[in-house]
């Protein structure tokens, strides 16, 4: 959208290619009017994160729960390089539950997966940044172990695959929970399945509301929304090209 406005007023400076310019800023500006007036990206998000259903922690109680797997995404990388701070992102609710699960299942392992997803090495580690921080706030739980080499969703399915089998071989044939983004589910539940794994969903951080409204004056907010939808969707389309995943759109 950004690209597409900037695009639009360079062709209005120059009168050759003026009219395309302003055609251009037309279609823009309906574009941001109907994403707005129709919530088009929060019903892409709640379709995401309707896919699997959360369970209550007295649900699971009396399951046998091998362990419990969160994965990262939760700091602003950002944030890190240029500051040193451990800052938590609209994701940090992953962190949360991974506390709260840590403390009810206190006998369980509970990997938190997850390096770094940039493209270029910055010198961040998600993993190794929320283990320090955890330590420095006081959260010392001993059944909490931090992968540190994953950047992507598939990676860290294959690489928590791998701890399992090499600590917890036996653990690796019981029920484990899945901890990660509402929107983000069915995408690590896809992969995650590619180990024959018995997987519980658990997902966090809800960002759609359960009840659309046909309006929404927030213009930055219902754009944010379709790029999370859009970016979702393309991420499970290429896993599914790509052989991660056995189906488009995974399914409980």
């Amino acid at each position: 959208m950004t690209l597409g406005f900037v695009t639009a007023l360079v062709l209005v400076l120059y009168k050759p290619t003026r009219h395309v310019g302003h055609v251009l800023l037309v279609v823009i500006a309906f574009i941001c009017v109907g994403v707005t007036v129709f919530p088009v990206g929060q019903y892409g998000v709640q379709i995401l994160e309707n896919r699997f259903a959360r369970p209550t922690i007295e649900s699971i109680k009396g399951d046998n729960i091998a362990g419990i797997i969160v994965l990262g995404g939760a700091v602003d990388g950002q944030q890190y390089v240029e500051r040193g701070l451990v800052e938590y992102n609209d994701s940090a609710d992953r962190v949360l539950s991974m506390l709260q699960l840590a403390n009810h299942h206190p006998d369980i392992p509970v990997i938190y997966s997850g390096a770094d997803g940039a493209l270029a090495a910055r010198g961040f580690n998600e993993a190794d940044a929320v283990q320090a921080d955890m330590s420095a706030r006081g959260f010392n739980a001993i059944n909490i172990v931090y992968e540190n080499q994953s950047r992507n969703t598939a990676e860290n399915a294959a690489l928590s695959y791998q701890l399992v089998t090499k600590n917890w071989p036996k653990r690796a044939q019981g029920k484990w929970l899945l901890v990660t983004s509402a929107r983000h589910m069915p995408r690590a539940m896809g992969v995650f399945r590619q180990y024959d794994w018995s997987i519980i969903a658990w997902p966090v951080d809800y960002i759609a509301p359960a009840h659309l409204h046909l309006t929404d004056i927030n213009v930055s907010h219902s754009i944010k929304m379709l790029d999370n939808a859009l970016k979702e969707f393309a991420g499970l389309t290429a896993y599914y090209w790509t052989g991660r995943t056995s189906t488009w759109f995974p399914a409980p």
